[in-house]
């Protein structure tokens, strides 16, 4: 099954690289195996490093997040491989968080400038695949989204 892709037709180093490790589908679900997930946490792994774009193969557990951040001026894709995720997010012009579900098969664009909190709020684990253009040097951490003010 083809991948839901919703972007405003932005086609970049990132999507092309997702696209290319989804053909190989299977492949990541076997990599899955090899990530160490503690109780409400998550395990990660690079499964593509090109001059332009990786990829990270995200494994979580129940209950987990990753906290309000932004991606250092990299854009990307999520891809969910299983499960079901969820993404609060703040565009510039407003601070109002917007919250979108993300279920297996679904694919969504995230902006340079976005930031956001990706979490599993279910009881059941979730696999997914990130990949940034640029690649992924840096990460910043905000405060907790219920104070975040722009």
């Amino acid at each position: 099954m083809a991948p839901r892709i919703r972007t405003a037709g932005d086609e970049d180093l990132a999507f092309d690289l997702l696209q290319e490790l989804l053909r190989n589908e299977r492949d990541l679900h076997a990599r899955a195996r090899e990530l160490i997930v503690q109780p409400h946490g998550r395990g990660w792994i690079r499964v593509a490093d090109t001059a332009g774009a990786d990829a990270w193969l995200i494994a979580w557990s129940a209950a987990s997040s990753v906290g309000t951040h932004d991606h250092g001026g990299s854009q990307g894709a999520v891809h969910v491989l299983r499960g079901a995720l969820v993404e609060r997010y703040w565009d510039r012009d407003d601070p109002s968080p917007r919250v979108r579900r993300l279920v297996g098969g679904e694919t969504v664009f995230v902006p340079s400038d976005r930031v956001h909190d990706v979490a599993n709020d279910g009881v059941r684990p979730a696999l997914s695949l990130h990949v940034y253009s640029p690649r992924l040097t840096s990460m910043g951490f905000y405060p907790p989204a219920s104070t975040l003010t722009r």
